[in-house]
């Protein structure tokens, strides 16, 4: 993953992690029978993932974005300061809606030419879309793609106690610092008028959206019963395409196909390190610390997932911490796991697909983001939304 980040001479990200899976499988590190069960075993997540690629595609295709930034632009009032308040709460939403993806890849390019065209500095807006990305994709199962691998089928009733109220101080933690942090940039105030020279919004957009919203109570009930979301996602893709009258072929050039394979190559580096026996070193680690306290495990799981996400990406890291759900002496770590998985990729720009897509957004627009840049804003704001989530789930019961 470091390797992905640096991308030498412009290389893909994609590359380097099927240049090391492959290397593991001809080494016979990995062999490929159980590289292709790794993948397989998977099924549901990348279906999800498609199918939320998918739904997005469509939105977009819509105008659905666009009259979300319209929104936006129309409800800031004039104020740099609340338009910045007010896109990142919609983007929350969006996370919650469409996923910490769709709101990356899609509403990160809507917002640039938005603020571009009104003469704003972007970089505030465009961090503040990636950060609230990944800080609001952990308070719903599908969210986050992450999330779906850690807790296939999830009580919505338990899931909701542990990780609601954390999740909203969470949003609330990351907007107010960063409302510090670029303080000189939110000075001043804005046109207006610019968000009215497209025209009137497309009758697709906002029925589109509506379409989204009814997908989402098709994930509940999918929960309520115990259902796999893949499916579900992908269905909700055709209805939202169908909704967004958008033709099927442009829907299919605008999936990140080249995302498949790289999220292939990580589950076969993951299924590699579980073989090596790390897992079970680290489950033994963690059972160690739930049993000198509550608290200490519950720090451990949330610290250790958010770090080991920042080094491998936290999608495999999700799949370890689905192992360690399973055989966990305490069921309920999974929501500290979660919350590290979701968290922790807010320190680096390789910790999530969210973070590595926008990367890839931004460069085609010619906008060049420093990891260590990335890495200062993750430092200030992680530490104390994971603190604050610890805190909250060891007081719950």
């Amino acid at each position: 993953m470091v390797m992905a980040a640096v991308r030498p001479r412009g290389t893909r990200e994609w590359t380097w992690a099927c240049g090391g899976a492959a290397i593991l499988i001809v080494a016979g590190a990995e062999p490929w029978h159980a590289a292709l069960r790794a993948i397989g075993s998977q099924w549901n997540v990348l279906l999800f993932i498609l199918g939320l690629m998918g739904i997005s595609a469509a939105a977009e295709e819509s105008g659905a974005f666009a009259l979300v930034a319209r929104f936006v632009l129309r409800y800031g009032a004039g104020s740099l300061r609340r338009l910045f308040v007010v896109l990142f709460f919609a983007g929350a939403l969006l996370t919650a809606l469409l996923s910490n993806d769709a709101t990356a890849i899609v509403f990160t390019p809507v917002v640039y030419r938005a603020m571009r065209d009104c003469g704003i500095d972007a970089m505030p807006f465009l961090f503040g879309c990636i950060f609230v990305a990944d800080t609001a994709s952990f308070g719903l199962p599908f969210a986050n793609p992450a999330n779906v691998i850690v807790l296939p089928r999830p009580d919505i009733a338990a899931y909701l106690q542990h990780l609601a109220v954390p999740q909203l101080a969470a949003i609330g933690i990351n907007l107010v610092l960063f409302l510090f942090i670029f303080r000189r940039h939110l000075r001043g105030r804005y046109t207006q008028a610019c968000d009215e020279e497209e025209g009137p919004a497309p009758p697709t957009a906002a029925r589109t959206l509506l379409t989204a919203c009814t997908v989402v109570c098709g994930y509940v009930v999918a929960l309520a019963w115990h259902l796999p979301l893949g499916p579900v996602a992908c269905i909700g893709a055709v209805a939202t395409t169908i909704a967004a009258r958008a033709p099927v072929g442009r829907v299919a050039r605008r999936v990140s196909w080249s995302t498949f394979a790289l999220l292939a190559a990580l589950f076969v580096l993951v299924d590699a390190i579980a073989h090596a026996g790390f897992f079970s070193w680290a489950l033994g680690g963690l059972d160690g610390a739930l049993a000198r306290g509550r608290l200490q495990g519950i720090a451990l799981a949330a610290v250790g997932a958010a770090l080991l996400s920042v080094l491998l990406n936290n999608l495999p890291v999700a799949v370890g911490a689905s192992y360690a759900t399973a055989h966990a002496s305490w069921p309920h770590i999974a929501y500290a796991l979660l919350a590290g998985v979701d968290l922790g990729p807010n320190l680096t720009t390789t910790g999530s697909l969210a973070t590595i897509l926008w990367m890839v957004a931004l460069r085609q627009r010619g906008v060049v983001v420093r990891p260590l840049e990335y890495l200062k804003l993750g430092l200030v704001v992680v530490p104390p939304m994971l603190a604050v989530t610890i805190l909250w789930l060891w007081l719950v019961r």
